[in-house]
């Protein structure tokens, strides 16, 4: 007998071999480093550096660092639509707001990370007043008091 293998082996063997190949192109992509999401999710509208574009988008420089260190500031950070409503996994989104708070903050902080857990639970519910959560969020930061209505 040759060193060739018989038909049956050969054809079982490139079958294999196809399915494989299939299998490992079926499979998701590895998930980007939180940079990588920054760049793709978030750097349209808040810039490179996180400035934002004054009276359009806000910069996120000054507010990262202080809003992750309330309850109120946590979840308005994940609910924020480009954060709650992007195709990114709660996990893929906890790793991209502590890059953000991490790299883009005028003044990093201790604080405490996100988790996939965390970020699911504020997801759920939606944040209908954007601008004015975020007004209320930015007198907590200064000391002064909300108006009277």
């Amino acid at each position: 007998m040759s060193g060739r293998l018989p038909r049956r082996f050969r054809r079982a063997a490139a079958l294999l071999a196809s399915g494989a190949l299939w299998a490992a192109a079926t499979v998701p992509a590895e998930a980007y480093e939180p940079h990588v999401n920054y760049m793709l999710q978030c750097m349209g509208c808040h810039t490179p550096d996180g400035s934002g574009e004054p009276g359009r988008v806000p910069s996120i420089k000054e507010t990262l660092a202080p809003f992750a260190a309330s309850p109120a500031g946590r979840r308005y950070l994940v609910q924020v639509p480009g954060a709650s409503q992007s195709t990114l996994s709660d996990a893929e989104l906890a790793q991209l707001l502590n890059w953000m708070i991490q790299n883009l903050s005028v003044k990093p902080a201790p604080f405490t990370a996100y988790t996939a857990a965390e970020v699911s639970s504020y997801r759920r519910s939606t944040l209908v007043a954007v601008k004015a959560t975020r007004a209320r969020l930015m007198l907590t930061l200064t000391g002064a008091s909300a108006p009277k209505p």
